[in-house]
């Protein structure tokens, strides 16, 4: 059994419903800092999407993308090392200062240029701070060729005019060949406020970050009429965008969603970037599937062939309800028009509000629906409840659109999760004392988005990884008095006080199989598990040992400078080294055998994107 790290969370699973056999694996919470330039600030909310699996740098190992609205929209890499093992591998650059909302809503991966370098998408720089050297649009992070770098600055900045206001709210980002053409087209819908609620299509020719690459706008809609496009596609502000193959006849069919009674409307990839939407002459070209309740899938819809007849069916979840719809249509229909017969609005109520995947998650061969959860806030806390993070359907029958076909909801709850992520809350009531909890200054925690990962780590379990949100970066803890006059309670002001929570988990990976029930003792790797010693002894003359402590086995390299940066000597070269405790002697000379001069040098350890440096002292 491998060494777990304190970042570990040791948990099980109560259920009821079907029987699935469940544990979770992983969790994900980024360190802490003060400097709000090192690569972990320290204003976090949480995560709100995780997208993958991926291998955008090739080496055969694949990645979990993890977004976190802090710094202006970064992305953090997780790479699967090995069974029931993830690492930190990567952090795009601090951008801004800013830890708005408007940033970090959706990631991408991909490869759109062709050229064999994966690569990472965000958009960024909607309410960044003023003098950022940072522009609006989207942001590409390439492969640089060295394993799991995609470098210091972003490879191109997208910036696509100013010509609509407040355009770079996205939930989703959808990356693949939509069209066919043997390239990869990006997808995404906009909550830009009417002439900026928009779905787009785009591409780009030439190499990224060459600084002659080409963007193209394939597709520019809006959901309402605008001069620009008469079209009315059902209004509201878009949010979903997927391209999907309705009718089996291998031709992608485009479904958009927006925020206006859970509005579907749809177009269809005719040629290479060239694409049909209808204008109601073919029939209905949108339907608000949901007339008494405005709404919307919040964050994204998702394709999957859930009963294996070949043509794929789209389900959302609606944030004001729960209840999770699909769209379904024979081959032959007419995928052009969208009526009461090619949708179910409530074929799984109380699924989710939020997040949503597909995948069979236990590995039976019948499909799941895996979804959002409850909130978990103070009041659950206060009262003893277990977070219930994730739901889970399976579709157990031969037809999409009939709730029969769907077995009771799953509800997965944590008994060993309940952490104390609360402002703790003293109450004195004529010396009666008494203790709750209230929610922090990001508010309930929740599960946000899923990404069904499938066995990605080959140990015979499919994975789904799970972002959450509401993960304060500080907790308060002060007492209440209790004023007799108006019967109310009123903050001691002299026992206010804040400490650093330290249970801001950003992602948790659930694996289920049918057979095996128990508690797993995994982890997550973070730079900081790597343990670098100061030298002994220290000064010396004229030989010194050096102690690293790896968490996995690693290729690392330990390297020897002088005070103004120059390598003095190099111990270890990008040598592999296996888990546990090693020690590297020094003897005071150069790399070419010359005894150095009495003075200050410094060591680093590198290991991968990350580097710990000491310093030590010859004397003579």
């Amino acid at each position: 059994m491998r060494k777990a790290t304190n970042l570990l969370l040791i948990l099980a699973f109560l259920f009821v419903g079907n029987a699935f056999g469940q544990s979770t694996d992983y969790s994900f919470a980024v360190p802490r800092t003060d400097d709000p330039h090192a690569p972990f600030p320290p204003n976090h909310s949480g995560v709100r999407t995780v997208a993958g699996p991926f291998d955008l740098d090739g080496d055969g190992k694949k990645e979990v993308l993890v977004s976190d609205y802090t710094g202006g929209s970064r992305v953090h890499v997780l790479e699967s090392t090995g069974p029931d093992t993830w690492e930190l591998v990567y952090s795009t650059p601090w951008l801004d200062d800013y830890a708005g909302t408007a940033n970090g809503r959706s990631i991408g991966g991909g490869d759109m240029d062709g050229d064999g370098k994966g690569e990472i998408y965000f958009f960024s720089g909607y309410s960044f701070v003023e003098g950022s050297k940072y522009p609006i649009g989207l942001y590409v992070f390439e492969f640089t060729g060295t394993d799991n770098d995609y470098g210091l600055e972003p490879a191109t900045i997208y910036q696509m005019g100013d010509d609509q206001p407040n355009r770079w709210q996205q939930e989703t980002i959808v990356v693949e060949d939509i069209d066919n053409d043997g390239k990869q087209e990006m997808m995404f819908g906009n909550n830009g406020n009417n002439a900026g609620d928009n779905w787009w299509i785009i591409s780009v020719s030439g190499d990224i970050g060459s600084g002659f690459e080409t963007w193209t706008n394939e597709a520019y809609l809006n959901s309402r009429n605008q001069p620009w496009d008469p079209i009315d596609r059902g209004g509201g502000s878009p949010y979903g965008i997927l391209a999907a193959d309705l009718d089996g006849n291998g031709i992608n069919e485009v479904v958009m969603s927006s925020w206006n009674n859970n509005n579907i409307t749809l177009g269809q990839a005719t040629a290479a970037d060239t694409y049909f939407f209808p204008d109601g002459a073919q029939g209905p070209h949108w339907a608000h599937m949901n007339p008494t309740s405005d709404t919307v899938p919040l964050f994204g819809i998702l394709k999957v062939d859930i009963d294996g007849d070949g043509n794929e069916e789209v389900y959302g979840s609606e944030y004001n309800t729960g209840n999770v719809w699909v769209v379904n249509y024979n081959p032959g229909e007419n995928v052009f028009a969208i009526v009461e017969d090619n949708y179910k609005l409530a074929v799984v109520p109380g699924l989710s509000s939020l997040g949503l995947a597909a995948g069979d998650l236990d590995g039976d061969g019948n499909m799941d629906l895996i979804g959002s959860g409850a909130a978990f806030s103070h009041n659950q806390f206060n009262d003893g409840k277990d977070p219930n993070w994730v739901n889970i359907v399976e579709f157990v029958g031969t037809d999409p659109e009939n709730p029969a076909d769907y077995t009771p909801i799953t509800q997965v709850f944590f008994p060993n999760d309940r952490t104390d992520a609360f402002d703790k809350i003293t109450r004195d009531s004529a010396g009666v004392i008494t203790e709750r909890r209230a929610n922090a200054s990001n508010g309930p925690q929740f599960a946000s988005k899923f990404a069904f990962l499938g066995d990605v780590d080959n140990d015979g379990f499919n994975e789904v990884a799970l972002g959450f949100q509401g993960q304060s970066d500080s907790l308060r803890t002060f007492t209440e008095v209790f004023n007799r006059a108006d019967s109310t309670y009123v903050v001691d002001a002299s026992t206010l006080t804040a400490v650093a929570n330290t249970q801001r988990v950003f992602m948790r990976v659930l694996s289920a199989s049918a057979t095996n029930v128990g508690i797993q003792d995994e982890r997550v790797v973070i730079p900081s598990d790597y343990v670098l010693e100061q030298n002994y002894p220290n000064p010396f003359n004229p030989t010194t040992s050096i102690r690293f402590e790896l968490p996995i086995d690693k290729a690392v390299s330990l390297t020897v400078y002088d005070v103004s940066g120059r390598i003095v000597k190099t111990l270890v070269n990008n040598q592999f080294y296996s888990e546990g405790a090693h020690e590297v002697s020094w003897d005071g000379t150069t790399d070419s055998g010359t005894p150095v001069a009495s003075g200050t040098y410094l060591y680093t350890l590198k290991y991968g994107n990350f580097a710990q440096t000491k310093t030590m002292v010859l004397l003579k």
